[in-house]
Parts: C-alpha cells; structure tokens; sequence
C-alpha cells in the first residue's frame, strides 16, 4: 500500500469519526429535546394547563370556550343571561386571565382593564357594555395579536432551525456512508 494511500485511509477514518460524533450529537440533542418537551407537555396537562391552543383534552367544554374568548374571541356576556349569570361569567374571565398572566405579562394591564369593565358594568345591555368598554378592548385585543404573532415566529424560527439541523444529519450520514464504501467496509 503507497503513502498516498494510507494517508488517505487515515484521512477517511478521522473524518469518518467526526462526522460520527456530530451525528451522535444531534440525535441526542434531538432525544434530548423530545423527552424534555414531553415531560413539559405530561406536566402541563395534569395541572389541566391549556396553553394558547387549547390542545389539552381533559379540560372542560365551558372553560375551553372562556379561554378561547380569552385568547382569540371577544369575552362578552350575552343579554340572554341573567343578572347573576352576567356577575358570575364576568368574574370567571377575570379570575381566568389573572391565573393565566403574572405581573410581567405585556397584556395584564390593558386585559385586566378591560375584564374589570365587564364586571363593573354586567348589569348594562351588551351594547351599552360595549360602548362604555370598547377603547379597553380594542389595547387588549392588539396586544392579544402581537402576542400570537410572536408565538408564530417563534414556531416558524424553531421549525426552520429543526428542519436545517435535520438536512444537516442527513447529508452527514450521506457522507459517512460514501466514506465508509469508500474504505470497504
């Protein structure tokens, strides 16, 4: 066997080794990563922790649909309901949200204006309430959105690195593989 030869079976081994090792470390950042997030997921759901998209099945219909005007919709109360129907709806989105925001949260101050004026004015007709509270809701509802958009560019920016990592892996492999033939083992 020539020099040239036995250097470049060295060469290969060595490279084959690194490409090993980066391989070994994104599997496990990967296992790492799922199993971390898992337990998160486990965690939350028996705490009947919801999150913004509400994927928690074991919560029940009515607190889904608060959350959901919560987070997406308009918390309202119909005229249909009673007087102690409007009170008792008025302070289960107020009690909701303050045990869903702590005291950093961008949206706690214009979302709990907005709540407190709900309850503060239950007894009104839904037009009246709405007249009288509009300029709270319409400062909740932007910070609401700004908030989803930050979480969809976060998933997007998380899912694009994921998906970069992933190529990556694969055209390692590729060349572990072409390596590998290439000292034939």
């Amino acid at each position: 066997m020539s020099a040239t030869v036995a250097r470049y079976e060295e060469y290969t081994k060595k490279e084959i080794g690194y490409i090993e090792a980066e391989l070994k470390d994104w599997f496990l950042q990967r296992r790492f990563g799922m199993e971390r997030n898992l337990a998160l997921k486990k965690t939350l759901d028996s705490a009947n922790f919801t999150g913004l998209s509400m994927a928690n099945s074991s919560v029940p219909d009515e607190q889904k649909a608060l959350w959901s005007d919560l987070v997406t919709g308009k918390p309202e109360m119909e005229d249909s309901l009673s007087t102690n129907a409007k009170e008792m709806k008025a302070g289960m989105y107020l009690s909701m949200f303050r045990g869903a925001t702590d005291l950093d949260h961008p949206c706690r101050i214009p979302g709990s204006a907005y709540l407190r004026c709900l309850q503060a004015n239950f007894s009104d007709t839904n037009r009246d309430r709405q007249t009288k509270c509009y300029s709270s809701f319409s400062v909740f509802d932007s910070c609401r959105k700004s908030l989803l958009q930050q979480q969809t560019s976060a998933v997007e920016s998380a899912l694009i690195k994921q998906d970069i990592a992933d190529r990556r892996a694969k055209a390692l492999f590729e060349r572990r593989s072409i390596l590998l033939d290439t000292l034939g083992r």
